[in-house]
C-alpha cells in the first residue's frame, strides 16, 4: 500500500476517534487491540506510551478538577474532584491512547524512508506558495537520522558543552518514488465508507 494511502487511513482513524460516541469507542478499542497481538505494533505503541505518560495523567487531573459536578469523595471537600470530570477526563485518555494506537501501527509497519516520502507527497499542493517540498524532505529525513545515531550523553549539560559536529563532505537523501495504485484508491475509498458509517 502506497505510504500516502496508510498516513491518509490514520488520519481517519483519527477523526473517527474524535467523533465516536462512547459506545462506538468501545468498539473501536477492541477492533485497535487486536492488531496489537503482533510484537511490532506492540513495542511501538509501549514506546509511545512511555513518552506521553505525563500528558495522560495531566489530561485526566485537569478535567477532574476543572469540570463542575458532584464530589468524587465528598470527605474532601472542596479538594475532592468531580465525578463528570473523571469520566471527561478518562474519555479523553482513551482518545489519545486510540490515536497513539493507530499512529504506533502507521509506525511500525511503514518505514521511515517511506514516511517521509508520503510527507513529500502530500506537500505537493503547497508548493504552489513557494513551499520548497524537496528541502523540506531531506532536512527531515537528514534531523532524523542524526538523531537516531547521534551519541547520547549521559547528562543533559553535557550535550549543551559538546562541540558543534563538523559535517564535512555533503550528505545526500535519496527517496524512492512510489506509484499510487488502483488498489490504493480503494483503500481509501472504505476507508471513506466506513467512517461515514460509524459517524452516521
Amino acid at each position: 500500500m502506497h505510504p500516502l494511502a496508510r498516513i491518509l487511513l490514520w488520519c481517519g482513524w483519527a477523526v473517527a476517534v474524535e467523533r465516536a460516541a462512547p459506545p462506538l469507542l468501545t468498539i473501536l478499542a477492541v477492533a485497535s487491540a487486536t492488531a496489537f497481538l503482533f510484537a511490532a505494533s506492540r513495542v511501538q505503541l509501549l514506546r509511545l506510551l512511555r513518552r506521553t505518560r505525563w500528558l495522560l495523567v495531566v489530561l485526566i487531573i485537569a478535567h477532574a478538577y476543572a469540570l463542575p459536578g458532584v464530589a468524587a469523595w465528598p470527605a474532601l471537600g472542596w479538594a475532592s474532584p468531580s465525578v463528570e470530570g473523571l469520566h471527561a477526563g478518562a474519555l479523553r485518555a482513551v482518545r489519545l491512547v486510540l490515536l497513539l494506537a493507530g499512529l504506533a501501527l502507521l509506525l511500525a509497519y511503514t518505514t521511515r524512508p517511506r514516511l517521509i516520502y508520503a510527507l513529500y507527497t502530500l506537500a505537493r499542493p503547497l508548493t504552489a506558495f513557494g513551499f520548497d517540498r524537496r528541502a523540506f524532505a531531506v532536512r527531515l529525513g537528514l534531523t532524523l537520522d542524526y538523531a537516531e545515531h547521534a551519541a547520547k550523553p549521559a547528562h543533559w549539560l553535557d550535550a549543551l558543552r559538546a562541540p558543534i559536529p563538523d559535517p564535512g563532505t555533503p550528505v545526500s537523501y535519496r527517496l524512492e518514488a512510489e506509484r499510487w495504485q488502483s488498489r490504493d484508491s480503494a483503500v481509501i475509498l472504505a476507508g471513506l465508507l466506513l467512517l461515514g458509517c460509524a459517524l452516521a
